[in-house]
């Protein structure tokens, strides 16, 4: 925005213009008009002059007043709105048509793909319901095999499968609006214990012990959505569970909040991987293991689960020896600010 870009915008109205001051100087010399007084014509060419600089100079603050916000805005790489333009000159015009013309087609787009996000989120909903109806024949199939090992381990595999199915739906809705959440009172205690309940045959299939401990705290959350979260890591206890495994559950309260704690004491997790175990696809060292079979989503979605319901979830460990989440419930919670995730 300095003088020399405004002039190089500026030079063929320059050049016409002193173009046409030789033009009369020339016209008057050449037909003698002014002989013998040919300083008063010099004499106007010097005021013309300065006439021409003066209002190139008015123009140019007015240029500079005009467009300096703008510049500014886009030296510093920050978005431009149609609020932020006058619409007084031609060229403000046409930047306002580009930008209105540019939201309307990037809201057509956002409406586009908002509208497939929840087709395939309806889509895959329907998909878990009628994939359960199989599911359940089989575990009541299994009621009627005489021989119990056998029954044992496709009892195994269908809880597996369960999980993934339900992994499915819920991660697909980890991007839905923010209607999907219903925040209310629940006693913690009673989240825990449901979600032992729902991972009942693994624990005890992989005979692990479980501890409660402090756990009589009121918090604030969505049911569901924090049932999701537990049951991701609950099986990834069992999932990366040694001998004599152990899951412990207990709560702190500090003045601001409560603090669920879940520790196991499997193979941990490597220390150069604790900063990445919440990105997306993220499997590590273990996941490397062909012993453990890892997407690398279920930390993601609970990560981003958990920062749409504004609580803070932290995981420490130290290989082969115990790895802790800690997931912190706000006393005083303000759920206003719930976006889409």
């Amino acid at each position: 925005m300095n003088l020399k870009r405004f002039i190089k915008e500026n030079i063929k109205s320059i050049l016409f213009n002193f173009s046409i001051l030789l033009f009369i100087n020339i016209y008057f010399l050449v037909l003698n008009l002014l002989k013998g007084r040919m300083e008063e014509i010099y004499y106007l060419d010097v005021i013309l002059i300065f006439i021409y600089i003066g209002a190139f100079i008015i123009k140019y603050a007015r240029w500079k007043e005009r467009f300096s916000g703008l510049y500014e805005s886009m030296e510093e790489d920050n978005d431009i709105s149609l609020n932020d333009i006058n619409r007084e000159s031609l060229e403000e015009e046409i930047m306002a048509y580009i930008i209105n013309k540019k939201d309307n087609n990037y809201s057509q787009l956002i409406d586009q793909k908002e509208t497939q996000i929840k087709d395939m989120e309806e889509y895959i909903s329907k998909w878990v319901h009628e994939i359960k109806l199989p599911i359940s024949a089989i575990s009541m199939i299994l009621e009627r095999i005489d021989d119990a090992e056998l029954s044992i381990e496709i009892k195994n595999e269908t809880e597996k499968i369960n999980f993934l199915v339900n992994s499915v739906m819920y991660g697909s809705r980890a991007t839905a609006a923010a209607e999907d959440i219903f925040i209310s009172e629940v006693k913690l205690q009673d989240i825990i214990k449901q979600a032992i309940k729902n991972n009942a045959f693994m624990l005890i299939r992989n005979n692990i012990e479980i501890k409660l401990e402090n756990l009589d705290h009121y918090i604030f959350t969505d049911k569901k959505w924090i049932l999701y979260v537990l049951d991701q890591l609950i099986n990834n206890a069992i999932k990366y569970s040694r001998e004599n495994a152990k899951i412990q559950f207990y709560g702190e309260e500090s003045d601001k909040y409560i603090c669920l704690n879940i520790r196991d004491n499997g193979i941990g997790i490597a220390a150069e991987d604790l900063e990445r175990v919440f990105n997306k696809g993220f499997t590590g060292n273990n996941g490397r293991d062909t012993r453990y079979k890892s997407t690398g989503m279920g930390l993601y979605f609970s990560k981003k689960i958990l920062d749409k319901l504004g609580n803070s979830f932290e995981v420490y460990s130290v290989k082969n020896e115990y790895t802790l989440f800690k997931i912190k419930f706000n006393k005083i919670s303000d759920f206003t600010t719930i976006t889409k995730m």
